[in-house]
């Protein structure tokens, strides 16, 4: 056998070897992009790029009286006043209330027991506001229902619900005593035949305590609300609807009264006798309602003329913004809106004949006050809406999600404090108006407070344009390039 071929000697082998070496190591250091993207169909070629996009935002101050307030764990009352900007929130609060317990459960044949006074026994939380102010608030009685199967909202006319005259009056200030023990408001007569009247009724009739129907039927509820003569700087309380201890204690109206001989002098105070009567909305033994109305006040601030008041959703907004503010306690809100110079150039970003799936999309929003003390009054966190009134997030904001599964959205939304700004990642939200051919998706969404957060205290004044107008941090992977 022979190794090599008949023209090719020793010496020309070796050449050739070196020239193979040469070209194995050189191969090495250039890279064909093109190798193998034959064998590659064109809808699973990949290509990520980064954009911003801008152009055709508007940016609008938003107000809803149309938030659900019938099922909350708290209902508020109070006054307030937004120390930095000068709005004033106004919170009434309705509650039905059903039969507990009596200390009298044996009735005596040779005695007779009369009233004496009420006492409201409220588990109670701040909400906001100065509580060194002292608050004078005016309890009303309800001769028109709530309805258990009606949802109420937060612009609720409740005067329409209430006598022309208040009952009783009360005081209260300071902190709540939490969870730990009640806070007790004793009701002094505002209006003597209302107050004996009501106090009369409820301590005879007791032959419907145990029927809450006939109860609800004849006696409506209360009605707690500052007073014309009360600050309207102070603070807003809500009182504990809940009955669970981890919440502290249950609300209460208790009635206190005295038994005495038959025929004898019925002021003769032989033994007391105390009834007690449940507040709540879930109550273990009895359906029970209680509603919020708050009324707010902006004609103080410098605002308050470019707020737009449930305009509905085919009406366009007026009075754009360049400055923003989000509230608490079912406060203002800012609106923005998506127009067609926005979608054309979201779309722009698609190639003819390709798609394109977007990965992050950031909105960052700073706040308009560098004071850090502004920081401490803001939002922890801002929520994103499709629908504010309803609560309705956008798919990037899944709130239930969040906290069913105990796990930290991407949308992030939280303040950022070190740099002075919200980041909301709004990816899912702008791939569906990319691919929105029916205009079915809405271009309004609505920052606001946290789902969970929306009746805290708190405000904050956002930048949304001037030098700096507000910009998508679009990172997007091109499918089929």
């Amino acid at each position: 056998m022979t190794l090599f071929s008949k023209g090719l000697n020793l010496k020309s082998v070796g050449a050739l070897l070196v020239s193979a070496l040469v070209l194995l190591v050189s191969s090495c250091t250039e890279v064909n992009d093109e190798l193998g993207t034959n064998i590659v169909p064109p809808g699973q070629q990949f290509e990520v790029k980064f954009a911003q996009v801008g152009e055709g935002i508007g940016s609008y101050l938003t107000l809803t009286d149309s938030v659900a307030t019938s099922s909350l764990d708290y209902a508020y009352f109070g006054a307030m006043r937004d120390a930095h900007y000068g709005g004033k929130t106004k919170a009434t609060a309705l509650v039905q209330f059903a039969y507990s317990m009596r200390s009298d459960t044996v009735e005596y044949a040779d005695r007779d027991a009369k009233p004496d006074s009420l006492v409201l026994l409220l588990g109670m939380k701040r909400a906001g506001g100065d509580t060194l102010k002292r608050q004078t608030f005016d309890v009303y009685r309800m001769r028109k229902g709530l309805k258990l199967d009606s949802v109420y909202c937060s612009g609720i006319d409740y005067e329409t619900y209430i006598d022309s005259r208040p009952m009783f009056t009360c005081e209260f200030g300071g902190k709540p005593n939490g969870a730990m023990l009640f806070d007790t408001l004793s009701l002094k007569v505002a209006d003597q035949t209302l107050a004996e009247e009501f106090m009369q009724e409820l301590w005879s009739e007791t032959e419907i305590y145990d029927d809450n129907e006939l109860f609800l039927e004849k006696f409506a509820g209360l009605c707690l609300t500052p007073s014309g003569t009360s600050p309207e700087d102070a603070a807003i309380y809500g009182l504990n609807l809940q009955w669970d201890e981890d919440e502290g204690p249950a609300s209460y109206l208790v009635l206190y009264g005295h038994s005495y001989p038959k025929g004898d002098d019925p002021d003769l105070v032989e033994d007391d006798i105390m009834r007690a009567f449940a507040i709540s909305n879930n109550a273990y033994f009895t359906d029970l309602k209680a509603v919020s109305a708050f009324e707010h006040d902006y004609s103080a601030t410098l605002f308050g003329g470019s707020i737009n008041l449930d305009t509905p959703a085919d009406e366009p907004l007026e009075n754009p913004v360049t400055e923003g503010y989000v509230e608490g306690l079912m406060g203002v809100a800012t609106t923005l809106e998506f127009d067609d110079e926005f979608v054309a150039a979201l779309r722009a970003l698609r190639p003819e004949g390709s798609e394109i799936f977007i990965n992050q999309a950031t909105l960052t929003i700073p706040l308009a006050e560098e004071d850090y003390t502004f920081f401490d009054y803001a939002p922890a966190r801002l929520g994103t809406y499709a629908n504010y009134a309803k609560l309705q997030a956008v798919a990037d904001y899944n709130y239930y999600y969040e906290e069913s599964y105990d796990m930290e959205l991407v949308y992030g939304g939280y303040l950022n404090r070190t740099f002075g700004c919200y980041s909301l990642d709004l990816s899912l939200y702008l791939q569906q108006l990319l691919m929105d051919e029916s205009d079915e998706v809405t271009r309004r969404i609505t920052l606001g407070m946290g789902a969970y957060d929306y009746l805290d205290e708190a405000v904050v004044k956002l930048a949304l344009g001037g030098s700096e107008p507000l910009k998508f941090d679009i990172t997007y992977t091109v499918i089929g390039k």
